[in-house]
């Protein structure tokens, strides 16, 4: 079964506007907590689901490389998912640069944002 991902612009544009924010070099994390019983697009979403969302600039990159960095972020945010509270929405967007970094440089800015976030409350 595939996961439940944000797919619409209003879906994106509400995590910018009234979540908080955490960023590093390379990545942006935006997280809001969802209140039970939310509808989205005529259906109510599971209080348990997390569901994330994944960007890259399109302007430095091609559309290859949009979609490489959208597939790191998504394993980065796989090894994360379990450590994180259900019922919330999180975007994750990738800053830019010519130069695509690993997987390992995803998943370490990726712990340090979340981190910053959780003491947030």
């Amino acid at each position: 079964m595939k996961p439940e991902t944000l797919k619409f612009n209003f879906e994106f544009s509400r995590v910018y506007r009234y979540g908080k924010c955490a960023g590093g070099k390379i990545l942006s994390v935006h997280m809001m907590r969802r209140y039970p019983g939310v509808k989205q697009s005529g259906y109510t979403v599971d209080p348990r689901v997390i569901r994330p969302g994944f960007c890259a600039n399109k302007r430095v990159l091609g559309a290859v490389g949009r979609n490489r960095v959208r597939r790191l972020l998504r394993e980065a945010f796989r090894s994360y998912e379990d450590k994180l509270p259900g019922g919330i929405d999180i975007v994750l967007t990738y800053k830019g640069g010519k130069d695509i970094p690993s997987l390992g440089e995803f998943k370490e800015e990726l712990g340090k944002a979340l981190g910053r976030l959780s003491n947030k409350g």
